[in-house]
């Protein structure tokens, strides 16, 4: 049978909750629990005297970087854009439209527009000519699509109307029906601004403009593998 020295079991016991090792264990578990918090502390000080204990650091809303930086950006351009001339601020909420009222973000937006004009235009161009591009994009046939670019092959040449029947007839084979007519065929593009006409009534030309060059553009670019692949 085992004998238990007693007298040295107590001793290690003794060693094991004396005060260094308690120290060691609490030391892990506080490391463990507050170690983010540790972490962004040790990146803020910039100053330090360990042995006289003795630190400095920055405050965290004054830290580059935070968590701040993952809040909505228009929210802290907004915020961040000296006042306009008047000194006019944020739009308070009650100053709203009632599409806007109740929206928490919408007096920074609304400040952010009127201090940035420019750009809120440029984007809301974009944004329309994205918009109206994937509309007709939906709407139109793939013949429509070709005579598109027979005319961007030929920019600064007008096109007489019988010169673009070519593509009403392959659309007629296609789809199988007679029913749509050339100048509905035609001014349906018109319509969208993506080609224009001009002369006569009797004598219309058409050209591509600006636009429709800059739709093509758009469907090759979003849809490589299928902007040609409309039906009729």
């Amino acid at each position: 049978m085992c004998s238990v020295d007693w007298s040295m079991l107590l001793e290690y016991i003794k060693v094991l909750f004396s005060w260094p090792p308690v120290a060691l264990v609490i030391s892990v578990l506080l490391v463990a629990r507050f170690r983010s918090a540790i972490d962004d502390f040790l990146k803020r000080i910039v100053e330090g005297n360990i042995f006289g204990q003795v630190f400095k650091a920055v405050p965290p809303p004054q830290q580059s970087g935070s968590t701040g930086a993952k809040q909505d950006q228009l929210i802290i351009a907004a915020e961040t854009t000296p006042p306009a001339a008047g000194g006019q601020q944020a739009e308070p909420q009650d100053a709203l439209p009632p599409e806007l009222a109740g929206d928490p973000q919408a007096p920074a937006a609304v400040a952010f527009v009127r201090a940035n004009p420019g750009q809120t235009v440029i984007e809301y161009k974009k944004l329309l000519f994205a918009y109206n591009s994937e509309r007709l994009f939906v709407r139109i046939f793939g013949t429509q699509i070709e005579l598109l670019e027979f005319l961007a092959s030929r920019p600064e040449t007008p096109t007489p109307l019988p010169l673009l029947t070519q593509f009403l007839d392959e659309h007629h084979k296609k789809a199988n029906n007679t029913e749509y007519q050339l100048r509905d065929y035609v001014n349906f593009l018109v319509s969208f601004g993506v080609i224009s006409v001009s002369g006569p009534e009797n004598s219309f030309e058409y050209r591509i403009t600006q636009h429709g060059v800059e739709f093509l553009s758009y469907i090759k670019s979003n849809y490589p593998t299928s902007w040609n692949d409309r039906s009729f």
